[in-house]
């Protein structure tokens, strides 16, 4: 059971991620979407742990459930109970324990659940997932999975990179030049990072594309964000786009790579993302205060920008 568990998990975790567990999903990480596994004889629920990067120290557990047919169903009347246990030293006694909270990736159609969690040390760790479905019924699976040391993208209290990102002023105030969103809101194109570290001031910075965001959540994120900004008047918010894009027949485009890829842009490589969207939170120090891979609830990002 547990060998055929960890090798289905494993091809779940492919088609959710695009990559391992150690953190190696490229740019474009996929929203959880069934996957074409055969579940006969397996747990009744599955895990899809989306969250690409697992590290020592505070970090957001994002993941989805499936069933043994493959279909999604995580739901906000489905509750989810995590244990989590340090394998290398007990593989069977609990460290501690969460809940999970429910949010939309795709309003109605689709979703996810997250966990604030602190790993108290790097290595193999595993989780136990309980779920409470709307009849009462309980279903429970465990996965087991590698935390990092560090992560690629800047750590809770790690200094962010200081990078020039483009700005209404460097388009002639040409919003559809600097962003794919179909309503851009002019203040987050006012101030680059680089401006924003230099001034010692507070910002919000959000890598997302609506238009070729490869997860098609970007949207939704940007949405959320906006609504969010506009209690917070005075914050500096940066969107940026993900990818190197250029102004062709009247909108912003994609510069592919000789293969026809997607590239990366500079300040998306300084930043060594390995998905999109994601939201910075970083405080007038310079330093990462919170930070969020995927989509993002309203109140997860009001309780970081409380903080500040």
């Amino acid at each position: 059971m547990r060998t055929r568990l960890l090798s289905t998990l494993s091809i779940l975790l492919l088609a959710a991620c695009g990559g391992t567990l150690e953190g190696t999903a490229p740019i474009g990480t996929a929203l959880p979407s069934p996957s074409p596994v055969a579940a006969s004889g397996g747990p009744v629920i599955l895990p899809l742990i989306v969250s690409s990067e697992l590290a020592k120290g505070p970090t957001r557990f994002l993941f989805s459930l499936t069933d043994a047919q493959n279909e999604l169903i995580a739901a906000p009347d489905v509750d989810v109970a995590l244990e989590f246990y340090d394998t290398d030293r007990d593989p069977d006694a609990v460290v501690f324990d969460e809940e999970a909270d429910f949010i939309w990736a795709l309003e109605g159609e689709r979703g996810l659940y997250v966990a604030n969690v602190d790993f108290p040390e790097a290595g193999r760790w595993g989780t136990r997932f309980t779920a409470t479905f709307p009849d009462g019924r309980t279903e429970t699976v465990r996965a087991d999975y590698d935390v990092l040391e560090d992560t690629r993208t800047p750590s809770i209290g790690e200094e962010v990179p200081s990078v020039e990102t483009p700005t209404a002023a460097s388009t002639g105030d040409d919003l559809r030049a600097l962003s794919t969103d179909p309503d851009p809101e002019p203040r987050f194109y006012r101030t680059s990072v680089d401006d924003a570290l230099a001034a010692n001031e507070p910002f919000v910075l959000v890598f997302a594309t609506p238009a070729f965001c490869q997860t098609r959540t970007c949207g939704p994120t940007l949405e959320t964000i906006k609504e969010v900004a506009a209690e917070y008047p005075d914050l500096t918010f940066i969107n940026v786009e993900p990818f190197v894009m250029e102004v062709r027949d009247g909108s912003l485009q994609p510069v592919l790579s000789a293969e026809g890829q997607l590239r990366q842009a500079p300040w998306t490589a300084a930043w060594q993302l390995v998905s999109e969207p994601f939201v910075a939170v970083v405080d007038g120090s310079g330093l990462m205060q919170a930070k969020f891979e995927g989509v993002l609830g309203a109140d997860e990002l009001r309780d970081a920008l409380q903080a500040l």
